[in-house]
């Protein structure tokens, strides 16, 4: 029976009583080299012939007296079978949705893969998916709902249960990311509810969203005559949206997409471009006061950068010309250096704008075809946040991720979605 079965488990050796067995790539083997078993990386073992068995189905090798095996998994990370602490045994229901099995605290896909370690009293730590071998434990901030049913590593019966606070359980992880964040959600139409879910998911999905919140505040509606979020008056960390300007927004949205190309009255033939991701813009500004400042002054030197060639190539067409926004003539348009007029005002608004145009797919491939170099800047930040973020969210950030990958919120194509 073993022999029918795929091989993909651990490497080295079981010590088990007088016998020591040779086990390759979860195959066990005699040293004459006859199949004996199959082990896995979370410590089943299948038992086909002596000194393994035979038996039906799959023990632990904690049901092996004295057994241990030491050498590294499948994915050649070190491996002490059983391990130096032991933990509750049983069924984990991780997110709502992903089945888990809890073996003696060691936490495993169905496929028998490692993905993290459970304690008696509840603790979850996972392994990062990046960082091979690294455990990150979890706190309120970052596990995910989790249901556990089985036994202590006494035998006594347990049930634990953990459920995120304020979270709707009909809802994703990014759904109530959200509604916690933008805080009017509930007081705005279908389609103005749309928008923003459209173009705040990816931020919510990569578990970006949460951080900054927690870091800087929300967003909600107001009479502000334009989106405030700390450069502009008296910084509170919140965004401020005008209504009405919000209104128009997600009409603009509905109309043109993301983008939309308008005219200046009082300079024709000159056309602006305009972004209409007025949300992911207030958030941009939120979330640049959570950078490192090696990081903002690399945005700096590029807004510079693009700001003299601009001035060069699509100089302002009135020398009392105040507005500070790239107008171009329509036969320019696809030349032009900015991705939207306004980012020519500043870096902030540069920066802003960049995290506007990244929350959609349209925005990202037009940010990567027109500004490579800011586009880099904000692939790390969805999927490298270590190399830009300041170093006291960075730990937060990698724990939430790696939470969020083994419970499905985080896929590997999240920037293709």
């Amino acid at each position: 029976m073993v022999e029918t079965l795929k091989a993909r488990g651990p490497t080295g050796f079981i010590q088990f009583g007088p016998h020591y067995l040779t086990v390759d790539h979860g195959r066990i083997f005699r040293p004459d080299m006859s199949l004996v078993g199959l082990l896995h990386d979370d410590g089943l073992i299948q038992g086909a012939a002596d000194p393994l068995g035979p038996w039906p189905g799959l023990k632990t090798i904690e049901e092996l007296p004295g057994a241990q095996f030491k050498g590294i998994d499948s994915l050649g990370l070190q491996l002490h079978l059983p391990g130096p602490a032991s933990g509750p045994t049983g069924g984990l229901l991780y997110n709502k949705k992903v089945s888990l099995n809890v073996i003696f605290g060691r936490i495993a896909t169905q496929d028998h893969r490692r993905v993290g370690e459970m304690a008696d009293d509840g603790t979850i730590s996972v392994y990062d998916q990046r960082f091979p071998g690294v455990l990150r434990r979890l706190d309120e901030n970052s596990q995910l709902s989790t249901t556990f049913q089985g036994i202590k590593s006494n035998g006594t019966p347990w049930q634990h249960e953990f459920t995120r606070s304020i979270h709707r359980t009909d809802k994703t992880y990014w759904e109530n990311e959200v509604m916690r964040y933008f805080e009017d959600i509930e007081r705005v139409n279908q389609a103005q509810r749309l928008y923003v879910f459209d173009t705040l998911r990816l931020y919510a999905m990569a578990g970006l969203l949460q951080v900054v919140r927690k870091q800087e505040g929300v967003a909600g509606l107001g009479n502000v005559k334009h989106g405030a979020a700390g450069v502009t008056g008296v910084r509170s960390g919140n965004v401020t949206l005008d209504r009405v300007e919000f209104e128009n927004e997600v009409g603009w949205y509905k109309k043109f997409g993301a983008f939309m190309h308008i005219p200046i009255t009082a300079l024709r033939p000159y056309i602006e471009s305009r972004l209409n991701l007025v949300v992911a813009h207030e958030y941009g500004h939120q979330l640049e006061f959570c950078l490192s400042q090696a990081v903002q002054e690399k945005i700096t030197e590029l807004h510079q950068r693009r700001l003299r060639t601009a001035d060069r190539l699509h100089p302002p067409p009135a020398s009392d010309f105040e507005d500070g926004a790239e107008l171009l003539l329509p036969q320019h348009l696809e030349e032009r250096i900015f991705i939207s007029g306004y980012s020519r005002t500043s870096w902030h608004e540069y920066w802003a704008e960049a995290v506007g145009a990244f929350a959609v797919p349209v925005g990202r491939a037009e940010l990567r075809k027109r500004d490579p170099e800011v586009y880099q800047i904000m692939c790390d930040v969805i999927l490298r946040p270590e190399q830009v973020l300041r170093v006291n969210l960075q730990e937060a950030m990698l724990s939430l991720q790696a939470s969020l990958r083994l419970g499905g919120e985080m896929p590997d194509n999240i920037l293709e979605m």
